[in-house]
């Protein structure tokens, strides 16, 4: 598909990382620190999204945001995080998003097919949709250039200018959506003196979830103290799990103070891919999703 094309950028995007990596001169490095340390970022995500979706020989193309979402929607709940413990070289990372949108609304429509008869028909609807991407991950430094090891919790010292880390793990998808519809429709025949009213109801509910294994590579650069861009892009699915997922990211974080405590603040972007299929004929499922926006948050560390 189309959007298969953007993963060259990826490739590329991490073929010149390394190709600039390798060719930096290196100066005094340090050891990692060998303590556990931690961070906890909860963030926020400004969606848009496009792509297609289809059930059995059915399939619709879609192109919306957030703000959309928000104004139809009359229920929304959300959470992200990231966090992530680092040791040395080694660094264990997890990645949560989940929302909960729920959307109700209802409507009358009144027919006369013939002549004598009328069809009055109300109808009340509500559904549901839950989405997760949980990714837990592990990511090992391969070289630092440029100045001296800081620890997450040293703000004074000097971090090195570039460092590089290979990168893996594993990205669920989680996808339910839920629909309740009522009906009610009254009958009316006057010229019989004949009316009759019935009700009914109809619920589907369909969960969808897979697991994609991925590999990347993460750059980081020190600005100076405090001050930091990053920039990570991965690949994956590899027909695992989807026929293929890549996701690409560019952040930059910076010192900052909030209710008297120390922490850092993170402006960023976020493009996450997805091409699934499952299935066959009229049970047959398939996402082509392309999830886009900025990103800001602020980090916790201990």
């Amino acid at each position: 598909m189309k959007l298969c094309k953007m993963a060259c950028g990826v490739t590329v995007m991490m073929t010149v990382v390394f190709g600039l990596a390798v060719q930096s001169k290196a100066s005094e490095t340090l050891a990692p620190s060998n303590q556990w340390e931690f961070q906890f970022m909860p963030y926020a995500w400004v969606l848009f999204l496009q792509g297609e979706t289809g059930l059995g020989a059915n399939s619709k193309d879609f192109n919306t945001n957030l703000f959309e979402v928000v104004d139809k929607a009359d229920e929304l709940y959300a959470f992200m995080s990231y966090q992530e413990m680092r040791k040395g070289r080694l660094t264990l990372f997890a990645d949560v998003f989940w929302n909960r949108i729920k959307i109700k609304d209802s409507g009358f429509r009144s027919f006369n097919p013939v002549a004598g008869l009328n069809l009055n028909i109300v109808a009340e609807g509500k559904a549901w949709l839950d989405l997760a991407i949980i990714e837990p991950g592990v990511a090992y430094e391969i070289g630092s250039w440029g100045g001296s090891h800081a620890s997450l919790k040293d703000d004074d010292a000097i971090a090195p200018t570039t460092t590089l880390d290979i990168l893996g793990g594993v990205r669920y998808w989680y996808l339910r959506p839920d629909i309740d519809l009522n009906v009610t429709a009254t009958v009316n025949i006057p010229a019989l003196g004949l009316s009759r009213t019935g009700a009914g109801s109809v619920s589907a509910a369909k969960t969808v979830d897979w697991f994609d294994p991925f590999i990347g590579m993460r750059l980081r650069h020190q600005l100076a103290p405090g001050q930091e861009i990053m920039l990570r892009g991965d690949i994956g699915g590899f027909d695992i799990g989807s026929d293929f997922t890549w996701q690409a990211q560019a952040g930059y974080s910076f010192d900052t103070t909030l209710f008297g405590r120390d922490m850092m603040a993170y402006l960023g972007y976020r493009a996450l891919y997805i091409d699934y299929e499952e299935g066959n004929g009229s049970r047959k499922f398939g996402l082509e999703l392309l999830s886009h926006g900025p990103t800001m948050g602020v980090t916790f560390k201990w």
